[in-house]
């Protein structure tokens, strides 16, 4: 009744609910901070703000694009960031719009300074997807007569390991400062680490080795894919795909430290490493190396390697790189 007095229009059973939505989550604010304090200035004011937004003023509009599947991808503008009372409504409209247009799958992006706005969203069937520093994705499936198919957010990380190898045919091998778990504290391992985006493996295996130890190495000369692990149930429930990647050091192999993520690299021959492996029963793996940690090194130095060679991509701008296994010498 008060906002058809206020505003002079009948609200839609939408936009009632996303209204009722709001009221309540205001009187609890206020109920909680100032149990005598009336909400009735500033639901005068929300109203005020709707009612802007239903006479044809409000909010900046949302930008929206229609994709290749029926969808269509919508992004707040940082402009909006304080109306997003408004721009529930304008949402709220703009839904029902795509709903009878027949359309599927909403894509809704926010960025950090319209924050405010995901509750709005979420009151509306909305539900989160990923979120990045710098915005959060959140989706709805329109369709009531059949499942969701949108794709997850990315759940698996891409970790590498590096066999350098020196002129002398020895192993870099490194104690990490915190290891993982308390068994493997104080093995020797691979040096390596997690990818950055947009990084080949050889790239990454490259950055982290000179990180930690200043060694500089490359795939020239003998460098390829060793092998690749893939392994469920990481942090936060991700997938982990550790990929061993082998690569030659170029120019010094003076070992320069990173002391704030080693606690030892030394360079070591390929007997000691078979004399230092300890068998998986053990219940300390300190000053030893993994069974796993071997067969990688033995594959680096004697088994066939897998090749990667840059290939264009059908998406303009994206990049690939295509691993095959190389062809057994005859």
């Amino acid at each position: 009744r008060l906002f058809s007095e206020r505003v002079g229009l009948s609200p839609s059973p939408a936009m009632a609910d996303l209204l009722l939505a709001k009221l309540r989550e205001l009187q609890a604010t206020v109920e909680s901070t100032e149990p005598e304090a009336s909400i009735l200035p500033t639901c005068l004011s929300l109203l005020d703000q709707l009612g802007t937004v239903l006479g044809g003023g409000g909010p900046p509009p949302l930008t929206t694009r229609e994709d290749r599947y029926g969808g269509v991808e919508i992004e707040v503008p940082i402009s909006a960031a304080d109306t997003p009372h408004a721009l529930g409504v304008e949402l709220s409209r703009r839904i029902e719009q795509w709903a009878a247009a027949g359309k599927r799958g909403l894509w809704l992006k926010i960025p950090l300074e319209c924050a405010a706005f995901a509750g709005s969203a979420a009151v509306q069937g909305f539900q989160f997807h990923h979120a990045k520093p710098e915005y959060v994705e959140m989706t709805r499936w329109l369709p009531t007569d059949q499942p969701s198919p949108l794709p997850a957010y990315a759940f698996t990380q891409v970790g590498v390991g590096g066999v350098v190898v020196n002129s002398a045919g020895h192993v870099l091998m490194v104690q990490e400062r915190v290891s993982p778990t308390a068994k493997m504290q104080g093995s020797w391992k691979l040096p390596g680490g997690l990818a950055d985006p947009g990084e080949d493996f050889a790239d990454t295996v490259a950055r982290e080795v000179r990180e930690e130890t200043g060694i500089a190495a490359s795939l020239s000369n003998g460098g390829g894919v060793v092998s690749l692990r893939h392994s469920h149930g990481f942090r936060f429930g991700v997938g982990d795909l550790y990929v061993v990647v082998k690569l030659v050091c170029e120019g010094s192999d003076e070992i320069q430290m990173d002391e704030r993520e080693l606690a030892g690299a030394r360079w070591v021959p390929w007997e000691e490493v078979r004399a230092m492996v300890a068998p998986p029963s053990a219940e300390s793996f300190d000053g030893k190396v993994s069974q796993t940690n071997l067969d990688f090194i033995s594959s680096a130095l004697s088994g066939a390697l897998i090749a990667g060679t840059p290939t264009p991509s059908s998406r303009p701008g994206v990049s690939s790189m295509v691993y095959t296994a190389r062809a057994a010498e005859t």
